[in-house]
């Protein structure tokens, strides 16, 4: 509790509209993190007392959706403030459109020292670090757990070597994405001993799912109890390190100049609809983020409008007072009005996509209450593994027309049923008319606009060793 005070203590938002020009910009991606599972947002399990901390003083969207649930799709929209299709940063290749200034390029050219510091290994295509003066990704290894320190350490010393200039950090922590291995001592403020025998995610519950369910395993099992609560540690250990960087920053005193934000690339899966992990479907619990933007003057707040990270890169931009020219999906979430920072809500409605052949092709768009989906590929959890291996194995993907007519399509309300259990594509038609025009218009828009997509990226050393830890190789 003493980092938390500390914090509270340094970082006390006051009600004054003031500039933010010139601010510093901490941009924290949790990979795979679900908001549901932060006390920010209402889960009872003392995940992320830090977090918390910071959410109190900030600004909380509680309604904030990615635009994918890929890591590459997500990231290079956070970036660019463009939607996949419609920039092309599309499929397992999908990297920010290179006729986009990304966020990095854009705070370099406004004066600042720019650092992007990852743990994942999805980032490493160079058009993700256009912009930064420092980038470095911290670990060559695939599914590494426990490694958030590191990038806690690394910041440090990026911020702490020139005092005096304003900088931006990108900083990109892998925990809590599987294999859910944390730190015992993180895992121990969970569970009073270690679970006799836990479920590995890659080895055992990814290949072996339709037998683990004819156990019983999910919600109420213990084994699938432990594996939450595994993620749910690596959580606590992502939001230590993050209490242990600002700990670091405050001597520097820089966090009266500090705009930070706080966010993830995807949410997780724990079988709402049959999978696990991420980067399969667009459900809720797959694409719903955390986003909290805090700054000194920023008036702390909770939002429930819809927001999504698509809206980022331009808010970021207009609270920075940097112009932002060029083509954008998204909109600034704050604006100025009479002397105060007002919230303003996207008129436009959320689109979300996912466009790996390889695994699925599914497009979705919320508006108001209704969420639509439509695929152009669909694999159900009991096809998962064979597709898993046929992309693992660098066979060529299925021959899919993005564009094309959807094999499947669902309608739900989101308002009476939120865990997306009831379709009522058949019984609601023209509602499903209704915001199946409305995604034909963005991909009309999509098509007119996107240069090509990114080739599919040629098979690696690092793709042999994520083959090797799947089993998939000797």
């Amino acid at each position: 509790m003493k980092r938390v005070a500390l914090l509270g203590v340094l970082l006390l938002a006051c009600g004054e509209a003031q500039s933010f020009r010139g601010f510093n910009l901490v941009l924290v991606n949790i990979d795979t993190l679900r908001p549901d599972h932060l006390g920010a947002y209402g889960y009872t399990r003392d995940t992320s007392p830090f977090i918390d901390s910071l959410a109190r003083e900030g600004v909380v969207f509680e309604q904030a959706l990615s635009n994918s649930s890929f890591t590459r799709e997500s990231v290079s929209t956070l970036f660019s403030g463009r939607l996949p299709s419609a920039s092309g940063s599309v499929g397992w290749g999908a990297t920010p459109a290179a006729d986009t200034q990304t966020l990095g390029e854009r705070l370099q050219a406004a004066g600042y020292r720019t650092g992007f510091f990852s743990m994942t290994t999805l980032l490493t295509d160079p058009a993700y670090t256009r912009g930064f003066d420092e980038h470095q990704h911290l670990t060559t290894v695939w599914g590494l757990s426990r490694g958030s320190g590191k990038v806690s350490e690394r910041a440090l010393e990026f911020v702490t070597r020139e005092p005096g200039k304003p900088f931006m950090l990108y900083l990109h922590y892998l925990d809590p994405h599987g294999p859910y291995e944390p730190p015992p001592e993180m895992y121990q403020r969970f569970a009073k001993e270690p679970f006799a025998n836990p479920v590995g995610l890659y080895m055992e519950a990814r290949p072996r799912l339709e037998r683990l369910l004819q156990e019983g395993f999910g919600p109420g099992e213990p084994r699938f109890e432990d594996m939450v609560l595994r993620y749910d540690a690596e959580i606590a250990d992502t939001d230590r390190a993050l209490a242990r960087l600002f700990e670091g920053l405050a001597p520097l005193g820089v966090l009266d100049r500090t705009l930070v934000v706080i966010t993830a690339d995807h949410g997780e899966e724990f079988l709402e609809h049959g999978f696990l992990e991420h980067g399969w479907t667009l459900f809720q619990e797959s694409v719903r983020i955390p986003l909290v933007f805090f700054a000194k003057g920023l008036p702390p707040q909770r939002v429930a409008a819809r927001v999504s990270t698509v809206d980022v890169a331009p808010t970021v931009l207009a609270l920075l007072e940097i112009a932002h020219e060029g083509p954008s999906e998204g909109s600034a979430l704050f604006r100025r009005d009479d002397g105060r920072w007002e919230i303003e809500a996207p008129k436009q409605p959320y689109i979300g996509e996912l466009l790996i052949p390889e695994r699925n092709v599914v497009r979705t768009v919320i508006a108001g209450k209704w969420k639509y989906v439509a695929a152009q590929r669909w694999v159900p959890p009991a096809q998962r593994v064979k597709a898993e291996k046929r992309q693992w194995l660098g066979l060529e993907p299925p021959q899919v027309d993005v564009w094309g007519p959807p094999v499947s399509e669902a309608l739900y309300d989101l308002t009476q049923d939120p865990h997306e259990t009831r379709n009522l594509a058949e019984t609601r038609p023209e509602v499903r008319a209704r915001l199946a025009a409305s995604l034909k218009a963005y991909q009309t828009y999509a098509q007119r606009h996107a240069p090509p997509a990114a080739p599919r990226p040629a098979r690696t050393e690092e793709d042999a060793e994520r083959l090797r830890a799947l089993g998939y190789l000797e």
